[in-house]
């Protein structure tokens, strides 16, 4: 058997594999163009209706769903059904008026959908190699799930170790050292636009993670001024403030449309908040000089009819794959480090999942035993009530220790058949002492 093994061996009373412990399915940015994604993507408010819905129709026990501009994934420990009826759910997801989701979808089971989850947390699946902001949106998603009761014996477990492998990835290699995050990737492409940032003048819309970076890489390149818009104009003014820029209310931002060279918008908004007709009355006044956008956002929050006006020119976030190959060689020998650090604690978190569904199913058995036991003693409580306190507890410590000795042999033989794989012996255990199956994690 392979490593995936130990994780998808625990059987019913019935004779029948219970349904895989953990898979993950999805869309990124490997499987997906950013059109698809945007119209996969889930706001907290829709993350926790999702995770609510799965669990109420019984498709899930536990859920963790990982919504960013670059994936949307569900990682879920599936009900009695198994992962099918988690997928078909998700491939049935609207991405086009004629097209579902299902052609783009991917799906990892047991120790591979843990390499997977591991790999995200650590960026090792990233668009930018190492970028950091993955990390805090997968500890975001685990957040959700928390609040929504949907983490349990199985994903509590993944996500501990999921935040320990990434923090060694950062330490113990190279390749937290040896990145451009996606907001620098933005503010390189448009130096690659203009050569220099110097004297030139930016406008920042949001004030987000992704924004405070792109705004300090623009300082770096030595922007001439940097101008701040965002919903809540108190945040504006703090992230303005400190990079010396000019904040404004985001109402404003068609008003300066044509008083800057560069747009990099980075904001968590349902909808565009730059229009076609702002853009091209910008470049009127602006007399049509070049206007570059930058759209970080998904969905997507620069108008796509922008890009067919003369001289203005939009990139999203898949346009800048061709910013983040540069120094990929560099990257390379870190990230093969982590690869194989990565794989290795896959590997290894798999087998301790394996143990743990091994020790339910063990658990089952002793407490069919335990339940036959006290149902004897119940049986006998006429002659048991003639009897002294000492002697009672005599009785029951005997029995107690009878139970354990006539398990003793049968579990050892349980523990060996699942763990090497052989289901027929496993079966025939756990059928003979009824264990009930719907105890696994």
């Amino acid at each position: 058997m392979g490593a995936d093994a130990p994780m998808s061996l625990a059987l019913g009373a019935a004779g029948m594999p219970l349904p895989s412990p953990l898979v993950a399915i999805g869309v990124s940015h490997h499987t997906a163009p950013v059109a698809v994604r945007e119209r996969l993507a889930l706001d907290p408010d829709a993350v926790m209706t999702e995770i609510d819905a799965l669990r109420r129709a019984g498709l899930a026990r536990e859920a963790l769903v990982v919504s960013t501009c670059n994936r949307v994934e569900l990682y879920a420990v599936p009900g009695e059904a198994g992962p099918g009826p988690l997928a078909e759910r998700w491939s049935r997801r609207r991405v086009a008026a004629r097209e579902t989701a299902e052609r783009y979808l991917y799906m990892h089971r047991d120790t591979a959908a843990v390499r997977h989850l591991f790999r995200v947390a650590s960026a090792l699946d990233s668009l930018v190699l190492g970028e950091p902001q993955i990390l805090g949106q997968v500890k975001t998603a685990v957040r959700l799930a928390g609040d929504a009761g949907a983490l349990g014996a199985v994903l509590n477990r993944l996500t501990q170790r999921t935040f320990w492998v990434a923090k060694q990835v950062r330490t113990r290699t190279e390749l937290g050292r040896a990145t451009v995050g996606v907001g620098n990737a933005g503010v390189k492409l448009a130096e690659s636009i203009f050569t220099s940032l110097d004297g030139r003048r930016a406008m920042l819309v949001g004030t987000g993670e992704m924004g405070r970076q792109v705004a300090a890489a623009m300082v770096h390149a030595g922007v001439g001024e940097l101008v701040v818009a965002n919903r809540t104009f108190d945040r504006a003014v703090a992230l303005a403030e400190g990079f010396g820029g000019t904040p404004i209310h985001l109402d404003r931002v068609p008003e300066y449309l044509a008083r800057v060279d560069i747009v990099i918008v980075a904001t968590a908004a349902a909808r565009p908040v730059i229009e076609a007709a702002d853009v091209a009355e910008a470049l009127r006044v602006r007399r049509y000089a070049p206007l570059f956008l930058v759209d970080l956002s998904v969905p997507r929050n620069i108008d796509p009819a922008v890009d067919r006006l003369e001289r203005a020119f939009v990139f999203n976030v898949d346009d800048l794959r061709q910013v983040t190959e540069r120094g990929m060689a560099a990257r390379e020998e870190a990230s093969t480090q982590a690869e194989a650090f990565v794989a290795r604690e896959a590997d290894r978190f798999a087998r301790r999942l394996g143990d743990l569904r091994v020790n339910e199913r063990i658990g089952a058995v002793v407490r069919t035993v335990e339940a036959l036991r006290i149902e004897e003693l119940a049986r006998s409580e006429r002659v048991l009530a003639e009897l002294t306190d000492a002697q009672r507890a005599g009785i029951d410590a005997m029995t107690r220790a009878l139970a354990k000795k006539v398990l003793h042999r049968p579990l050892a033989q349980l523990r060996a058949a699942l763990r090497a794989g052989d289901v027929s012996a496993a079966e025939a255990i756990l059928a003979a002492w009824d264990a009930p199956a719907d105890d696994a994690p």
